[in-house]
């Protein structure tokens, strides 16, 4: 990260392309659709951040050092050089406008806009600064609509906007723009009223085909029009991980994506018919959930701008790190499980293991357990967070695995025991998920997404001896430091590049022993259990004990102890004996025997 003056950066704009990188870019450019973030040159691009001075904290995130009171404006879609030259033109005449200039793509302008606070101020800390950008962005925005005719770029505007370093020989520049003052006592206002009737008669609307508006009661017609309507004011896409399409508006586009439910739906239908185009609310749904609507995968999008940009470090064992315990394998258990995670997310329908384990934190409360476990997500991602899954609902449960990322089973104890070795232990190794669609006709085949993790208060917790190896449990010695932001783009980038090397994100038979011999202190801990130890203990050497079936060890145990101990405990004592991580057992004649020894 470096710093330079406005003056330096233009100056180096109108001469450094000496390697021929931008020029190279603008001639795929049109091409890409722009997806740009997989362009060869891409990793190594220089980004220019004007809207703050910023720095690098403990975990290498980039942190607010003071705000420069810039808003970077984005503009899309000019063809030629005239209409750039005319964009720069139409933007000068705004006192505001410190600089405008070619985009790195040879299709864009960026213009670069002076503010400040309604007392002339600019806010000292990172949050308020943000804020105070988005109301910014908000307020100025339609200053510049109304001198241009060109569509935005981007998305929700934020203090860490950001454009590729480019190539412009006669960049606009004003050193003494006049800084716009910005009242943002009233905030940002949602977007949660439909478009008004004012808004919709002012508005008028062209169809490029003479033809067609004369025969205006065609069904063809009045559909593509009012497709043509609707892609004007809004973008769409589905997204294929939740199952639903979803808007954003083009006049405010900074309030981002969001679900097309039936009132929008509604809102939607009355714009088109108010625009005197004659369709119905089933045309408009025929068009909202049809695959004219292009797809749009946000896990794939966000691990696609991870992907290659690892810088060497070990960002994932660091966070396990910020987890104290002595347990001595739990760096390089949790640096598996969360290969295992990102590859689960990668999967597919082919996909023939699940990520069969989640680790179980284990402490008093106020040692910021859920904290940590919502922080495993970037922000982009935490709509994929469920802590609040209720087991017995089977079809919420089934649809949540295909839909979330990461579910978290808060407060693990109150899980009864009769859930954990039938429903969970089956449900935590499924690879795939069978399940038919809400109002659907036929069961489907869906990839499962969610990994598991887990949190409880008590230490005798794991109640299936067979399903212990599904867990892992670590009890922490003190509270997690949740102080320092995790650099959220490494840990995935790391996690990728280990993928792609081959790296494994299972656990082999050695780490699956590890695990269940360290899973035996939270074991609860039945009578009977408590009765074997006492009298018998387990022995390597032949010559030191002898082998006994599980029946004649509870037998003794029995007669020992007395009436305490039911008939109907054999079979889970059994269970029990099998799945000791220790234990030495040989099949004889008689059955299954393990080697074990009498206390004296």
């Amino acid at each position: 990260m470096s710093h330079c003056s406005i003056d330096r950066l233009l100056s180096r704009m109108t001469t450094d392309d000496s390697r021929r990188t931008v020029m190279r870019f603008r001639e795929v450019a049109p091409y890409r659709d722009r997806k740009i973030h997989n362009y060869d040159d891409m990793p190594q691009w220089r980004h220019v951040y004007p809207g703050a001075e910023l720095k690098r904290d403990d975990n290498d995130n980039m942190v607010m050092k003071c705000c420069n009171g810039i808003i970077t404006l984005q503009f899309g879609d000019v063809t030629d050089r005239d209409a750039i030259e005319k964009v720069k033109r139409a933007v000068a005449f705004v006192p505001s406008t410190m600089a405008a200039f070619q985009g790195a793509d040879g299709m864009s302008v960026v213009v670069l806009v002076r503010y400040a606070g309604a007392d002339g101020t600019l806010p000292s800390a990172e949050e308020e600064a943000d804020r105070q950008y988005r109301i910014a962005h908000q307020r100025i925005l339609p200053i510049y609509r109304a001198v241009m005719n060109v569509p935005l770029r981007g998305g929700e505007p934020s203090l860490f906007d950001s454009f590729l370093m480019t190539v412009d020989a006669e960049p606009y520049y004003n050193p003494d723009a006049v800084a716009l003052r910005i009242d943002d006592s009233s905030g940002v206002q949602p977007m949660s009223s439909p478009v008004s009737l004012g808004d919709i008669e002012d508005e008028p609307y062209a169809d490029d085909n003479e033809e067609a508006q004369k025969e205006d009661n065609g069904v063809r017609v009045n559909i593509v029009r009012m497709m043509r309507l609707l892609r004007s004011r809004y973008d769409f896409r589905y997204n294929v991980v939740m199952k639903y399409v979803e808007y954003q508006s083009k006049e405010k586009p900074w309030y981002g994506y969001m679900p097309v439910e039936p009132r929008v739906q509604k809102r939607m239908t009355l714009e088109v018919q108010l625009a005197d185009i004659r369709v119905s609310i089933k045309d408009v749904r025929n068009f909202l959930e049809s695959d004219y609507i292009q797809n749009y995968d946000p896990i794939s999008d966000f691990l696609q701008e991870c992907n290659g940009k690892w810088d060497g470090k070990d960002h994932i064992r660091e966070l396990a790190r910020t987890v104290p315990t002595s347990n001595p394998h739990w760096e390089d258990w949790f640096y598996t499980w969360f290969l295992a995670m990102v590859s689960q997310w990668q999967g597919t329908t082919f996909r023939q293991y699940g990520n069969s384990v989640a680790p179980l934190l284990i402490s008093r409360q106020g040692y910021n357990k859920s904290t940590f476990c919502r922080r495993l997500l970037p922000p982009e991602l935490q709509w994929g967070y469920n802590d609040n899954l209720i087991l017995s609902e089977k079809r919420q449960v089934y649809q949540a695995m295909s839909q979330f990322l990461l579910v978290n089973l808060d407060e693990f104890n109150q899980i009864s025991p009769t859930v954990q070795q039938g429903f969970l232990k089956n449900l935590i190794q499924l690879p795939t998920l069978k399940i038919k669609r809400p109002y659907g006709s036929h069961v489907e085949e869906f990839p499962r997404l969610a990994s598991f993790i887990a949190t409880s208060n008590l230490t005798d917790i794991l109640a299936d001896p067979s399903g212990n190896r599904r867990f892992i449990g670590i009890e922490l010695t003190g509270p997690i430091d949740v102080s320092v932001r995790p650099n959220y783009r490494q840990l995935y980038a790391q996690a990728l590049a280990a993928l792609r090397d081959g790296e494994k994100s299972y656990f082999d038979s050695e780490q699956v022993r590890l695990i269940m011999h360290s899973n035996c202190e939270f074991e609860v801990m039945s009578p009977i259990d408590q009765y074997f130890n006492i009298y018998y203990e387990i022995v390597d050497d032949e010559n030191e004990g002898e082998w006994l079936t599980a029946a004649e060890i509870f037998y003794f145990l029995k007669k020992t102890v007395g009436s305490s101990l039911k008939v109907n405990s054999l079979m889970g004592f059994g269970r029990r004996l099998a799945n000791m991580a220790d234990i030495r057992r040989k099949r004889f004649a008689s059955g299954m025997k393990y080697l074990v020894r009498k206390r004296t």
